[in-house]
């Protein structure tokens, strides 16, 4: 009972240890008609913003648009940007030390948009970090997180809080996120390209079907050696390669280079994407070959927890609560 206090007649304060142990849960107690009780956490929370789930989990919001010149006044909601193109309402946006988190755009004006922030400071020139496209919704998120705050309670939690609140919004931007069709692009990808040089065995001349890009090879290779190049088992000029020392019968040369080829790859994650990789696979229970069939079972210990299985997200925010709830709950 070390560091609790004593009640008048010597013995130790057992209410003061259990709200200390377990919270207090004190709605009245036996004087206001309702027993008193442990495990029962009540209080308010810190501000929690978009920006603090931002700094956690950015694939839900996107790339931002970098929007220069902007000009603001201390005090105003008012911002003069250079043009509005991409702009729309609900748009969340950046600027630190120029507008307090949770900044986003109201309503337009005649080269201005106006937000639900004042600004902080007077200054041109200023840069707008603006999420004009998220995979997520803005708005979307905003609600999960505001469900969030009112779900979640911080003296409960402790160091805990922010964490649980990131999962918990994590989890429903996810679970949304799975009715969300992928998005496809055309990007260039870095490869790597192999061949067999054609030429006469045996020989030193061998002509490759393309100049490798930068006039190198990555390698040059006869019966899986590697061969030096700069003259000492080889030159390359353009296409042509010229080995210092003939081939005979059955020797392989073999090249490679690399390359960029044009492949459909998503650019920033797709809802879709997003869902996929925070979707729960459970813990494979059975496999097998033939037809190939594989088994997954969720947690066995979260089979109470419904929709909060469906995502990784969901199951670590369900096993935080399972240890944060732990302590017994007494009524006396």
């Amino acid at each position: 009972m070390s560091g609790q206090a004593y009640t008048g007649n010597g013995y130790p304060d057992f209410n003061g240890w259990l709200q200390n142990t377990w919270g207090a849960g004190e709605e009245g107690g036996w004087w206001g008609g309702v027993p008193n009780a442990t495990n029962l956490v009540f209080g308010t929370n810190p501000p929690y913003y978009l920006d603090d789930f931002l700094s956690v989990y950015p694939k839900f919001f996107g790339m931002p648009t970098m929007i220069a010149n902007c000009v603001t006044v201390a005090g105003s909601n008012q911002v003069q940007v250079p043009s509005l193109n991409g702009l729309n309402f609900g748009q969340f946006l950046q600027s630190p030390g120029t507008f307090p988190k949770g900044t986003l755009i109201t309503s337009f004006g005649s080269g201005y948009v106006v937000l639900n922030n004042n600004a902080l400071v007077s200054t041109s020139g200023v840069v707008l970090a603006v999420y004009e496209q998220p995979p997520v919704p803005v708005s979307v998120i905003q609600m999960y997180l505001n469900l969030a705050w009112a779900s979640l309670v911080q003296l409960r939690w402790q160091e805990q809080w922010p964490v649980v609140m990131s999962l918990f919004i994590a989890h429903y931007c996810t679970v949304f996120a799975q009715t969300d069709a992928t998005e496809v692009m055309e990007t260039l990808q870095a490869a790597m390209h192999g061949e067999e040089p054609v030429g006469a065995v045996p020989g030193t001349i061998y002509t490759l079907s393309a100049a490798p890009p930068g006039g190198m090879l990555q390698s040059l290779t006869k019966n899986g050696l590697f061969l030096t190049p700069g003259g000492v088992d080889y030159t390359l000029n353009g296409a042509t390669i010229t080995l210092s020392v003939p081939t005979v019968d059955g020797d392989s040369l073999w090249a490679t280079w690399p390359i960029q080829i044009q492949a459909f790859t998503s650019g920033q994650p797709s809802g879709a994407q997003i869902a996929a990789q925070g979707l729960a696979g459970g813990i494979q229970t059975a496999k097998s070959v033939g037809d190939v069939s594989v088994s997954y079972q969720t947690l066995a210990s979260l089979e109470e927890w419904g929709a909060f299985q469906l995502t990784k997200y969901g199951q670590l925010l369900a096993t935080l609560a399972k240890v944060n709830g732990a302590g017994p709950m007494v009524i006396y």
